[in-house]
């Protein structure tokens, strides 16, 4: 096999320019493309893309569901699935490129896909589980709290629950995007890294009141303590420094850098939930936390300020994503079903008409 095909390289180069250029995509799908690329590349020897016909991709197909991944398992339908998507798309627009529009087959591009039952089976993900509130109070007062990084850690937990944003939004927030005074976090997407570069405007949340106590006690200390600026992380990393007797790096407080990924956010979960004897639920666990909340104990009014309170533009849009019960909760619903009404005939009329008014009211 040879080492570089020339034509290929050129063709797999302007590809990513028409991703990053033209179709606006994120610099790590391009990633992801090209590792696809090269995997078909491997398969075929580094032959040229332009000889690309249907028998090669019925080969191809054949020939990816029988690899392995690291763990020496054979590749899930999912990976099989992405990997056959990226590819349809790479030779469909290579099928349109002016230069090779006359050399490539272009129905061969629609042999790289599964069988609709494969497909669907391809699209299937597993159930997460999700924390209650209950738990994350828990975690919350069983986490220490004394140094700097120990409040931080805490901090984190509490406002991710008071707020609902995602990891990589979180890391990327700086002291100046929360309002203390309105209780409202912006997220500007000049620098905070929202899902779709969207700008939200985030009020805190606090269904439980330890959530936001944290969170404030938290900017305090930051502020008054630690003399944070405003263009400050306000989750700053660790500041790691040699010891000069072990020789060893070792964390000395807080830095006023930016973390460069989220994977430290989803230790901290661990180790906090682990701490407090629990299984350990992902940061992004905390938003549909929120929902199945608010599904229980909010009107439609307040569930759709909680819709876009979390960067939803439609309601529809929260339910659809985040407000499946899980089996145990559909069960428990469903059997109460006719079995909740409550008697209210010993209800006072004064109390009555008084609770209806609240309700016109709102």
């Amino acid at each position: 096999m040879s080492e570089c095909n020339p034509l290929n390289e050129r063709l797999k180069k302007q590809y990513e320019d028409t991703l990053l250029h033209e179709n606006y995509r994120d610099p790590r799908t391009a990633g992801a493309v090209w590792k696809a690329i090269n995997l078909f590349e491997h398969f075929t020897g580094k032959k040229d893309f332009t000889i690309f016909d249907p028998e090669q991709a019925k080969g191809f197909k054949r020939w990816l569901v029988k690899q392995e991944n690291a763990k020496g398992e054979l590749l899930s339908l999912s990976t099989v699935r992405s990997t056959l998507k990226i590819l349809r798309d790479f030779f469909g627009w290579l099928a349109i490129h002016p230069k090779y529009i006359r050399k490539i087959d272009a129905r061969a591009a629609g042999y790289l896909r599964l069988s609709n039952n494969e497909e669907r089976a391809g699209r299937a993900t597993k159930e997460l589980p999700i924390p209650s509130a209950e738990e994350v109070h828990k975690v919350l007062k069983t986490m220490p709290h004394g140094t700097e990084i120990e409040k931080r850690d805490r901090a984190i937990i509490a406002f991710m629950a008071l707020t609902g944003v995602r990891d990589a939004a979180l890391i990327s927030l700086k002291m100046r995007d929360v309002d203390r005074i309105k209780k409202e976090v912006w997220q500007d997407p000049k620098h905070v890294k929202t899902k779709n570069r969207k700008a939200i405007s985030t009020f805190f949340m606090p269904f439980d009141p330890l959530w936001q106590n944290i969170v404030m006690e938290w900017l305090c200390y930051a502020d008054q303590e630690l003399g944070f600026k405003p263009d400050d992380p306000l989750f700053p990393k660790q500041d790691i420094k040699c010891n000069p007797i072990t020789l060893q790096f070792e964390a000395k407080g807080l830095s006023r850098e930016h973390w460069a990924n989220a994977t430290p956010v989803r230790q901290i979960f661990h180790t906090g939930f682990t701490l407090a004897g629990l299984r350990y639920y992902n940061p992004h666990s905390f938003r549909k936390m929120l929902i199945i909340w608010a599904m229980e104990n909010c009107t439609q009014m307040e569930f759709k300020a909680i819709s876009q309170n979390i960067g939803h533009e439609h309601a529809l849009t929260t339910y659809n994503s985040y407000g499946t019960l899980n089996d145990h909760k559909r069960q428990s619903v469903i059997s109460t079903i006719g079995t909740g009404k409550t008697d209210i005939s010993h209800v006072p009329n004064e109390i009555m008409m008084a609770e209806m008014q609240r309700r016109i009211q709102r």
